[in-house]
């Protein structure tokens, strides 16, 4: 059955990331994320032998009036589209204007409309919302529609009957083997569009494991593929890349989970399998991890595998921060982590989040002064956004701390939650101090510096730099625009990590 999966683009022409939990705006300074969920249900159906074509409007700048046009060839029997908190009020005028070209089945995927599946329904030209992981269901429902099979029997859908009634089926068990899904349909993706700053080059997602055992109260993780870690297994794991770097000429990877490190001996037999068939110089990878799923020896072997950078969900330098917002790691868990990566030689990037419960400025100021003293290659500052189903927005109801209802507004870089010890306004300002604080420190300027390889490499950071200094930190420019942080950057993986 002919099957169409779309990033859709946006109503504004604004280009957003809409990847698991990782949800915000792009800019210059940052890498288009592939959205790794697409080409795997893509492969996931393919495998079922059907035919699919799979568009995403953001890498390829595919406006409204280009996606009917390609909707209109093709003449699909159903279209998945994807979808995030932050542009769901567009995604679904973008969902219904195509209802005036398509009749197919309409379904959608994404943390959002896991999280609000009868809202999402509501009102709108959608026919089902694909709710959690997303591609054994996505076989059934395609299967479903194929045969005209009663949609009650596929497990993990909500759905509108013809009366408009919202029925919503029992959850789809999370798949435990992981090997069993097909790898990524990447040969449906233009992947010299995904590339990384600085280096310049084409990368991929690489799935990893799946599941997050961890509390965070912001966190959507555990809605989406569940509290139970889920691994691959690292021979499969290293199929796919291999088959990345063979098939489609890619060197560049991020291992795409919740924790990478979370289990230490399937992080090295990963590292082991890479070089038993002698890929670490052929390839160069990234990875998250937990600041307390480190040691010298398990990064001594990432390094030595071809890891180039990890990510570090610090969130904050205040100990009454971590423990309120239930993150389960230290401060000074944060500082020995960070410094045992960069004694690897390996890049590191910390992740921070003002405005959670208890925020001040004093303690935010105690958070940048830390970061400056971690001093990593990259620092990432957000806003605590309460997205649906979290702690956070139930502790937001119930304090009043939330400010609105619109989830356009419902992003990283824009501040949301008014505190009794921090203001809107000042946690706006705090995120341009911080910004201002960290990245243009004279000494961090000469390290980037020195890191320069050629002209090339030069005018490409030169580039970068400027436009995050003019868009992001400077006074003028925020005042004309909301402020949108700087985004990720080669080590990334978008929203805050574990």
């Amino acid at each position: 059955m002919k099957t169409m999966i779309v990033n859709p683009p946006t109503c504004t022409g604004m280009k957003y990331i809409r990847e698991g939990r990782c949800e915000q705006r792009l800019n210059s300074f940052q890498y288009v994320m592939v959205p790794i969920s697409l080409p795997m249900i893509a492969g996931a159906l393919e495998a079922e032998k059907h035919e699919v074509k799979l568009l995403d409007c953001i890498a390829n700048d595919v406006d409204i009036e280009d996606l009917k046009k390609v909707i209109l060839e093709f003449k699909p029997a159903l279209i998945l589209f994807n979808m995030s908190t932050a542009t769901s009020s567009s995604d679904l005028q973008v969902i219904d204007m195509m209802r005036t070209v398509s009749n197919a089945h309409f379904t959608v995927i994404g943390n959002h409309a896991t999280s609000l599946p009868e809202e999402v329904l509501k009102g709108c030209a959608l026919d089902s919302v694909i709710r959690r992981e997303p591609e054994l269901t996505a076989q059934d429902l395609v299967k479903s529609v194929e045969k005209g099979i009663d949609l009650l029997k596929v497990l993990g859908i909500s759905f509108k009957q013809k009366d408009g009634t919202i029925i919503h089926n029992e959850d789809r068990p999370f798949n435990e083997n992981l090997d069993d899904l097909p790898f990524a349909a990447r040969h449906l993706l233009d992947n010299a569009r995904y590339t990384l700053p600085v280096i310049n080059e084409p990368y991929t997602l690489i799935i990893t494991s799946r599941g997050c055992p961890y509390s965070c109260i912001y966190c959507t993780a555990y809605q989406y593929y569940g509290k139970k870690v889920r691994l691959r297994s690292a021979e499969n794991v290293v199929d796919e890349m291999q088959e990345c770097l063979e098939k489609h000429g890619l060197r560049n990877f991020t291992m795409w989970s919740d924790t990478f490190n979370q289990n230490r001996k399937f992080v090295m037999d990963v590292c082991a399998e890479l070089k038993n068939r002698g890929l670490e110089k052929k390839i160069r990878w990234m990875a998250n991890s937990r600041v307390d799923h480190v040691d010298p020896e398990v990064l001594s072997e990432m390094r030595s595998s071809g890891c180039i950078g990890i990510s570090y969900g610090v969130e904050s330098g205040v100990e009454e921060i971590l423990k309120n917002m239930k993150k389960g790691a230290t401060a000074e868990q944060a500082r020995i982590a960070v410094k045992q990566t960069k004694e690897a030689g390996i890049e590191v990037l910390t992740h921070i989040i003002f405005g959670l419960p208890g925020e001040t400025m004093e303690t935010i100021k105690e958070t940048i002064k830390y970061v400056k003293e971690l001093d990593p290659d990259y620092a990432q500052f957000y806003c605590a956004i309460p997205f649906p189903k979290t702690e956070l927005e139930a502790m937001g109801k119930k304090e009043g701390w939330i400010t609105t209802e619109d989830y356009a507004k419902y992003e990283l870089n824009q501040p949301i939650l008014n505190l009794p010890g921090l203001s809107i306004d000042q946690l706006q300002e705090a995120r341009k101090m911080a910004y201002r604080s960290f990245y243009l420190r004279p000494s961090y300027i000469f390290k980037r510096l020195r890191k320069i390889n050629g002209l090339g490499d030069l005018l490409t950071n030169y580039r970068q730099a400027k436009d995050f200094i003019s868009s992001w930190i400077s006074e003028k420019s925020t005042k004309k625009t909301p402020v949108s942080g700087v985004s990720d950057v080669p080590v990334a993986q978008g929203s805050s990590t574990h």
